[in-house]
């Protein structure tokens, strides 16, 4: 009983609360439409970090297929959101299964391009 007469309180607050908010909401509704200008783009940088770089491209090749590098740039390069752009070279396990967004001549090329080993 003391449940519900404590619900019935409670609703009965929010709904006066909700009212000065929709008579004060104007001007803290032109700052929260500021706000939601802000999360964007904070999720545009988001997708910036899982795309690949102007440096990855100029310094990598494209892939030769699904799974493969040509045999001059046999080391893959990842662009993961969790993990950011991480390499696997030929001795890595699971080589053959990964899924390469691009290739690079060897484990050097790659860190200049900003990948790095998986930890």
């Amino acid at each position: 009983m003391s449940i519900a007469l404590l619900t019935i309180l409670v609703l009965s607050g929010c709904g006066n609360k909700a009212e000065e908010s929709t008579k004060t909401s104007s001007p803290s509704g032109e700052s929260g439409g500021s706000t939601s200008t802000t999360a964007p783009s904070g999720g545009a940088t988001t997708s910036t970090e899982g795309t690949l770089s102007a440096e990855a491209k100029k310094l990598g090749v494209k892939p030769e297929g699904e799974t493969t590098c040509p045999s001059s740039a046999p080391v893959k390069g990842l662009v993961t959101k969790k993990r950011g752009n991480i390499y696997r070279a030929p001795n890595t396990p699971d080589y053959a299964k990964v899924k390469p967004e691009i290739c690079f001549a060897d484990v050097a090329t790659a860190g200049k391009a900003g990948f790095s080993a998986p930890k």
